[in-house]
């Protein structure tokens, strides 16, 4: 497990958004993150991790039987699966969490361990600030991790598996996110994985008005890759394939497709093609190079293939055809990353907002205990009140106003009795002078 190399490895980002002192840290120390991401994990493992939209709920009725896990909530993303959670006894909770895996996803621990990382406290807090504003994203200020992140909240509230620490850090780091997108030029030329792809092709494969491309896939992944596929001028010819018919229909005139075949002609329509870029989002490989192999027409023609579903959906054996240039998620990454960078400008003022938003809920998380002492000292005042009413009143509905001026200084002195006894004892508050001015402070004198 990366436990303590974690900062290398994840935490590249200069953002301190607070300092830790000895107010917060205890307040922190039962707040706990598994990740296995794009910086610790493999495509082809972390594959493996990938929770699918359809089984969220099922994942989190499932993780809700374990008694350790105080709260928690499921981010599951095609870079990263993550549990962020709370609990008293961390050894219990975390391996709740390996057990979890190995239930529902069939990881044998080792692996679990082997391709995850675990963050705590501060570090946990940074991370999903960082994250939920697009700066530890594939594709550097991208907006699709805020709307996933959201979703996964709503999911935690609606499953009711949130407590008060986790409620306030999503609910700040949504906030914050929005920010870092309304105040900073940071996403405002930025892209999805699926444009990135384009955006890849457009320059390693030719000009794509030159070229016929097919997107396979209808949902959300596939609609972002043929906007901008129309954004950037669009391409010769644009094609789509999915196994439901009906949904290419639904937006087959907005996103301007010339054809559309039935999945079951993949391999003939692979021939006549330069570009395919697979968003199909199935739980397991849906094309097979060697299928492929047995059609293939013209072996000196160029393919090329972005699979960016998660778990992928291409054999990975596509890559070794001749003439047949695969990326997957993680090669997509790695090569786009050398072809763009980051404006240090922008970045900049991203991790201000990022710095003010995790500052103002490391203050929320402190003032909780001040928060709880109101809270009981107004119930104990309130109890005092009604059972020195009860016993002074005997049920009296009028007062003389000698009566009431009785009733009123035995409350006062009801109420003080316990802090002057208190005041008076010179082993607690501190020296005379210490307690003295707490006093002054607390009540204005």
């Amino acid at each position: 497990m990366l436990t303590n190399n974690i900062k290398e490895n994840i935490l590249e980002s200069k953002i301190n958004g607070f300092e830790e002192n000895e107010l917060l840290i205890p307040k922190l120390k039962n707040l706990y993150l598994f990740t296995s991401n794009h910086k610790t994990t493999p495509v082809a493992i972390r594959e493996k991790f990938a929770i699918p939209e359809y089984r969220l709920i099922e994942a989190y009725q499932d993780l809700k039987k374990h008694q350790n896990l105080v709260s928690f909530v499921i981010l599951s993303t095609c870079n990263r699966t993550e549990i962020y959670f709370t609990s008293e006894d961390f050894e219990k909770g975390f391996q709740e969490v390996l057990d979890f895996f190995k239930r529902f996803l069939g990881l044998e621990q080792g692996v679990v361990k082997e391709y995850s990382a675990i963050l705590q406290g501060s570090d946990v807090v940074k991370h999903a600030f960082k994250l939920t504003s697009g700066l530890d994203s594939l594709v550097l200020g991208e907006t699709q991790i805020l709307s996933q992140v959201k979703f996964s909240y709503s999911t935690s509230q609606s499953e009711k598996t949130l407590d008060k620490m986790l409620e306030l850090l999503f609910q700040n780091i949504l906030k914050t996110a929005k920010e870092v997108h309304q105040q900073t030029s940071l996403s405002q030329n930025s892209q999805s994985i699926s444009s990135a792809a384009i955006d890849l092709a457009n320059k390693i494969s030719g000009p794509i008005k030159t070229k016929s491309i097919m997107v396979l896939g209808a949902g959300k992944m596939a609609q972002l890759a043929l906007e901008h596929i129309l954004k950037i001028g669009g391409a010769k010819e644009t094609v789509v394939l999915n196994k439901s018919p009906h949904r290419v229909i639904e937006f087959s005139e907005k996103y301007k497709i010339d054809r559309s075949f039935p999945f079951d002609d993949i391999y003939n329509v692979l021939n006549d093609i330069d570009i395919l870029i697979c968003a199909a989002g199935a739980p397991h490989y849906i094309i097979f190079s060697e299928q492929f192999k047995q059609l293939r027409k013209d072996q000196n023609k160029e393919l090329f293939i972005f699979d960016v579903s998660m778990p992928r959906n291409i054999d990975p054996e596509f890559g070794k055809l001749p003439n047949v240039k695969l990326y997957d998620i993680d090669s997509l990454q790695e090569t786009y990353n050398k072809m763009t960078y980051a404006n240090n400008e922008d970045l900049a003022s991203a991790e201000k907002v990022i710095s003010e938003g995790s500052k103002v809920f490391c203050e929320q998380i402190i003032s909780q205990d001040v928060e709880a002492l109101i809270k009981d000292l107004r119930e104990k005042v309130e109890l005092i009140k009604n059972d020195k009413l009860s016993k002074l009143t005997m049920g009296k509905t009028s007062f003389t106003k000698e009566e009431v001026s009785y009733i009123v200084n035995n409350l006062i002195n009801t109420v003080l009795h316990e802090p002057i006894k208190v005041l008076k004892d010179s082993n607690v508050l501190g020296s005379q002078e210490e307690k003295l001015q707490v006093i002054r402070d607390l009540f204005g004198l």
